[in-house]
């Protein structure tokens, strides 16, 4: 019986899924992957997050007041704002 390197097998998941994460938010915007991986490491956000992020963001029903309260008790989801923030400014 052969050994398997589940932290190897781990870790590539992992990357399949952060892939797959950065190529759907890449299509539902104008961001490209490269992008999206940036404003992720450097806000240190988790992919979880991140949408918790945009979904908020694109509550049509919420106020600014109310989106911007939400985001602020999302673990690292007003740093992830102002990465994207940089990109235009």
């Amino acid at each position: 019986m052969s050994d398997i390197d589940w932290d190897n097998l781990a870790n590539q998941a992992a990357d399949q899924t952060d892939t797959e994460f950065q190529t759907t938010i890449a299509s539902l915007t104008r961001i490209s992957i490269k992008e999206i991986d940036e404003f992720i490491k450097e806000s240190q956000i988790s992919n979880a997050n991140a949408m918790k992020v945009l979904k908020e963001i694109s509550d049509a029903t919420a106020s600014n007041t109310a989106k911007a309260d939400a985001i602020a008790n999302i673990d690292n989801g007003v740093n992830f704002l102002v990465s994207i923030a940089n990109r235009i400014v």
